[in-house]
């Protein structure tokens, strides 16, 4: 490959590149719609860097309050047909086995 073509097809990829990026797609979806090999755009992604976006972006840090959860106390979902048993934590085994009875 001449000197010329590497410097065509340099530019061109530097466009696709520009594209892709602009795209907001995937790799494989925009290489997909547009014919291109996933292996070729990601060759030229790692030539052509993308600008560095924090160094025009200032961080501006906001204080977060962080209020506590209550405690999800375990449970158990039995079905049974289409009866739906929510048994939590400490239940009674008794009345528990009484109600699956009762519904089967």
């Amino acid at each position: 490959m001449s000197e010329t073509e590497r410097q065509e097809l340099r530019q061109l990829w530097a466009g696709l590149v520009t594209e892709f990026r602009a795209s907001g797609q995937g790799q494989a979806q925009w290489c997909r719609q547009n014919g291109y090999k996933v292996r070729h755009l990601h060759y030229w992604l790692r030539k052509f860097p993308a600008p560095d976006a924090s160094a025009s972006e200032t961080t501006a840090w906001l204080p977060v309050t962080v209020a506590s959860e209550p405690q999800a106390t375990p449970s158990l979902v039995v079905r049974v047909g289409s009866a739906v048993i929510d048994v939590a934590r400490g239940f009674n085994s008794d009345l528990l086995r009484a109600v699956v009875r009762a519904l089967a």
